[in-house]
């Protein structure tokens, strides 16, 4: 998968309030495959990123916060958290 493939981060849920954007084009051993935690409030959802990406923390949804990583600069989203270290 290239980091422009739309498909390449998908949405899990993990609770009926809690979800995780993965990264597909990584292997599922791979720690760096998780991307990010959804939590549900009234009316938003709270993310915590695990990566550098220069988005907000806080979306009305969570396929919101999905399209703004899909829409962020490719090489900022393909980077994880560790390769900053």
């Amino acid at each position: 998968m290239s980091v422009d493939d739309p498909n390449r981060f998908a949405l899990l849920q993990m609770s009926p309030d809690d979800w995780v954007i993965i990264d597909t084009a990584l292997d599922p051993e791979d720690t760096h495959r998780l991307v990010a935690c959804i939590i549900e409030h009234d009316g938003h959802v709270e993310v915590r990123w695990f990566r550098p990406v220069p988005l907000p923390e806080r979306f009305a949804t969570r396929t919101d916060a999905l399209q703004a990583l899909m829409d962020a600069e490719p090489a900022t989203a393909s980077e994880p958290a560790s390769a900053l270290a």
